[in-house]
Order: structure tokens, then sequence, then C-alpha cells
């Protein structure tokens, strides 16, 4: 008894309702959910899939990836093909760009952000992530309700972490891997760059065969005659 109540505790099944988080997750898959992974000092981290309570409709529970964390600057730029999330993790440094290899198929909707909630806009607009609250977003991107549409996402909201896919049995396991931060590449800067540097090598080159041709001009000059 004592067991079951500790595991019950702790642990809970969720059972995913709509195709928001494909293709990561499918509708109707049953996953395993932790309720302890943040009450000991950790904290929702980037790439974490969790179920949360949305702040506009507190009678449901939603489960979304975790994109932005708090202090992080966060910018979405649908001007890029595919669309750009840009962070600068806990608001220092410059932008880098948020890779999803998970993610299903391009991104079209509400592909710029953000206001000073965390929703969707007209034109990228960076804003810092509140102290205690996250940005998250569903992988489906093109059919998500998340923090575009309801804004930042406050901790208390966020309930469980999902940590293992138990039904259907063919997909048992883990959930994937999570996003990854690179550095932004300039298109604009990196021509440029590329030319300086082959400039750079065609003159260390110039200036090396010039020492080659002076020390053999020189060996030749210096040698006794018979």
């Amino acid at each position: 008894m004592i067991l079951y109540v500790a595991i019950a505790f702790a642990l809970q099944t969720v059972r995913v309702d709509g195709e928001s988080m494909m293709n990561t997750l499918q509708n109707q898959d049953l996953l395993l959910a932790s309720k302890i992974s943040y009450d000991f000092g950790g904290n929702p981290q980037r790439g974490d899939i969790v179920i949360l309570i949305p702040p506009t409709i507190p009678s449901q529970d939603f489960i979304k990836r975790v994109i932005g964390l708090p202090g992080d600057v966060i910018e979405i730029d649908g001007d890029h093909n595919p669309t750009e999330v840009l962070i600068k993790p806990d608001g220092k440094g410059p932008f880098q760009v948020l890779k999803e290899p998970f993610l299903p198929q391009a991104w079209t909707t509400l592909k710029y952000c953000c206001t000073s909630t965390g929703m969707a806009t007209s034109t990228p607009q960076p804003v810092t992530i509140p102290a205690n609250e996250y940005f998250v977003m569903g992988d489906n991107r093109n059919f998500s309700s998340d923090s575009r549409v309801f804004g930042f996402v406050p901790r208390k909201n966020i309930l469980a972490k999902a940590i293992l896919r138990i039904w259907p049995l063919d997909h048992f396991g883990g959930l994937g891997a999570g996003p990854s931060l690179e550095p932004v590449t300039n298109a604009a800067l990196a021509l440029p760059a590329l030319v300086i540097a082959g400039f750079e090598s065609w003159r260390w080159r110039r200036r090396r065969m010039r020492r080659l041709a002076a020390a053999r001009t020189e060996q030749v000059s210096t040698e006794p005659l018979d």
C-alpha cells in the first residue's frame, strides 16, 4: 500500500488528445509523466515535454514543449525559410538559432513573435521572458494552440514532465532528443569573409614562394666555382 501511494503520488498517465505534438507524439499515445521532477530544486528545461494548464483555459490540461526559459530573450522570425526561433539564453550574448529536427513540416502559421505577454505578432519582435514564466509550443506548429495564442505559462501551471511512452507497444520508449542552440549564420557576412580568407591565403602562398625563390637564388650565388 505504501509503495502504491508513493507511485501514485510521483507518477501519472497522460493520454495525448490531438495532433499538436506530431510527429513526436501521436493522437491517443499513452505517456507516463513525473509529477515530482520539478519539486526538488529542479525547474523545467528547454526541450522538456510538459503537462500544463494554459493561462486562458484553466479547466484543461495541455501537453507542449518548453522552448523559452525565464530570463531568455526570444524572437520568432518567419521571414526566414524555414522560420527561425531566435534565443539569447538568459538574455546574454548574441541570438542563437533553435534547431528542431523533429518538426513534421514547414511552419507557415503564427510565425512571428512576440508581444510583451509572449503572444504572436505580425512582425518579429524580441521579448524577455519574465521570471518564473515559460514559453511553450507544440511540435506541430501549424496546428498548435500554445504560447503564441495564450502567452507565457507561469511556473505554477506546469504540472508534470512527460518521460516515457507506454502505448502503443510498438512505440514504447523515450520521447526523443530535444532542440539545440546554434550560432546565427549571417549569410550577408559569410561571402565577404570567405573572400577575405581566400585573399589572405593567396598572399601567404605568394610570400612563401618569394622566400623560396630568394633562398634558391642565394644558394646558387654562394656556391664555390670549380
